[in-house]
């Protein structure tokens, strides 16, 4: 079941950082907050499900390029997409995604996603290694490029990376702020 107070802070977050006019798409969603209110939410499809929102972005099926860039074979069934990020606060953001790593690392082992700038930068800082695959630019695969506002000026690339090498960097990440703090 997708929360509304989910699917709310993802289209207000891309309302105000892209001027976009978006409507989630993913069938599954994970949000973290408190007393009924989201402080961040994701959405996320397991690709041997269903097609994948990036792969209008690539010239080959996602399990193609994922094995191609990871230089190993990759089965569909092992990929899952991870889109729609939105936050009102950074750190919220991150424990988020060590949440949905910890839960979709069960189950699947490579994690793709169309990434901002900012939010490859971000995944720098933090440790996790992502592997670019494909410039995420509009084309006539992607619906309504209209309602993206001004999302393709912020240099979307279609990325993807290890769940466990994600796990294990946002722990280290985690525990270094909860070791600061303590300080």
């Amino acid at each position: 079941m997708v929360a509304n107070v989910e699917l709310s802070l993802i289209g207000e977050r891309y309302r105000d950082v892209f001027g976009a006019n978006i409507t989630p798409s993913f069938g599954e969603y994970l949000g973290m907050g408190e007393g009924g209110n989201a402080s961040a939410a994701l959405g996320y499809r397991r690709a041997g499900n269903e097609a994948l929102f990036l792969e209008a972005y690539l010239e080959a099926p996602v399990e193609h390029v994922v094995s191609e860039t990871l230089q190993r074979p990759v089965a569909r069934n092992q990929i899952v997409e991870i889109g729609n990020f939105a936050a009102d606060q950074v750190m919220a953001m991150v424990e988020l995604w060590g949440a949905a790593a910890n839960d979709l690392g069960a189950q699947c082992e490579v994690a793709v996603a169309t990434l901002t700038a900012p939010l490859r930068r971000m995944f720098a800082r933090i440790g996790v290694p992502i592997h670019i695959m494909a410039s995420a630019r509009p084309n006539d695969r992607v619906a309504d490029i209209a309602a993206w506002g001004r999302y393709y000026e912020s240099d979307p690339m279609v990325c993807c990376g290890s769940i466990i090498d994600g796990q294990d960097a946002i722990a280290r990440f985690l525990s270094r702020r909860k070791r600061k703090v303590a300080a």
